[in-house]
């Protein structure tokens, strides 16, 4: 098959144009429950600080057309609640880096010191 360069011009021309036949934009897409219970994760969790249980979370979800069990409920919040403590404990933002003590030159002789931030450059 041999195609020119004023071909594939052409043929690139009619693919840019093309739409799909159905557009899905991301707002309206279906979501899991377990997608949706992740998204509703903030709210859940201040609801159950305000004194809902599992049950009472899982009736107000079905009520909203939501089908979730209780333990299920559960599960998918504490995993939302794991994954917020992980990223609580991941590398601070930049611009926040904890900096390291620094050595006591004079009783090491002046030796170097390398932090673990630092950058080595080759001399």
């Amino acid at each position: 098959m041999n195609i020119t360069t004023a071909q594939n011009k052409e043929i690139r021309q009619e693919l840019a144009k093309l739409k799909p036949a159905k557009t899905t934009l991301d707002g309206n897409r279906s979501l899991t429950v377990k997608e949706a219970v992740r998204a509703l994760a903030p709210t859940l969790e201040r609801m159950k600080k305000r004194g809902f249980d599992t049950q009472g979370l899982a009736e107000k979800l079905h009520e909203k057309g939501i089908e979730v069990k209780p333990p299920t409920l559960a599960k998918y919040l504490n995993e939302f609640r794991s994954r917020k403590g992980r990223e609580k404990d991941a590398a601070p933002p930049p611009g926040k880096v904890a900096s390291m003590p620094q050595p006591d030159r004079s009783a090491t002789g002046g030796g170097f010191f390398v932090r673990k931030d630092t950058v080595l450059q080759d001399s």
